[in-house]
């Protein structure tokens, strides 16, 4: 699809009507998605397709209000980690791309990232993370967007809950939800402001 149909047809969509979308759809639209940039191209992100009906009602108990019945109708949630343990992720990056990385590489990433990182302070590894998360999570509703599928966006849930919930490994934070789903509701746009009110040219 061009992208600007594409992104311009993608719109909040809330109400679902049930239809299983299975974990291959979710796992070749996350194919897609992990293609976004981050910076040092650490990718600190994780991935939870919450898939057994057990699993979402559990993951509802975290949720709020209407945001609940809206996770129980999708066709797949989808819960966005942040790894918070950057130095890690560095050496994970090198063990899992052995085979792509050059060693010489590998040996920059290991010598450079990890000090950085130990570094940061709360705030910085908060940015840091949240301007990564933002940037996968858009390519993840595009990437479902072209393939038919309708998405929403979740910030509204107990985040220490959802974790408990989902156990995964502590180093994971849960930043935010994406449902998604088969809607006959195409959802509507919303108020842009104008680029001329939003842009300086010095």
């Amino acid at each position: 699809m061009e992208f600007s149909k594409l992104n311009q047809s993608r719109h909040k969509v809330t109400q679902f009507d049930g239809r299983k979308v299975t974990v291959d759809e979710v796992k070749a639209i996350l194919a897609e998605a992990i293609l976004a940039p981050s910076a040092h191209n650490i990718q600190p992100w994780h991935f939870v397709i919450v898939d057994s009906t057990e699993m979402r009602l559990a993951l509802s108990t975290a949720m709020h209000g209407k945001n609940a019945v809206q996770n129980e109708a999708a066709g797949a949630t989808l819960v966005v980690f942040s790894d918070t343990d950057l130095p890690e992720r560095v050496r994970d990056m090198v063990e899992i791309g052995a085979d792509f990385l050059p060693v010489d590489h590998q040996a920059d990433l290991l010598k450079k990232l990890p000090g950085m990182f130990e570094k940061f302070t709360a705030e910085q590894l908060a940015e840091y993370l949240a301007l990564n998360i933002g940037l996968v999570s858009q390519n993840i509703v595009l990437a479902a967007n072209n393939t038919g599928l309708k998405t929403n966006i979740i910030l509204g849930f107990d985040k220490a809950k959802a974790k408990a919930v989902l156990a995964i490994e502590d180093r994971f934070q849960p930043e935010l939800i994406i449902t998604m789903g088969y809607s006959e509701d195409k959802g509507t746009a919303s108020y842009r402001l104008p680029v001329d009110d939003i842009t300086d040219i010095l």
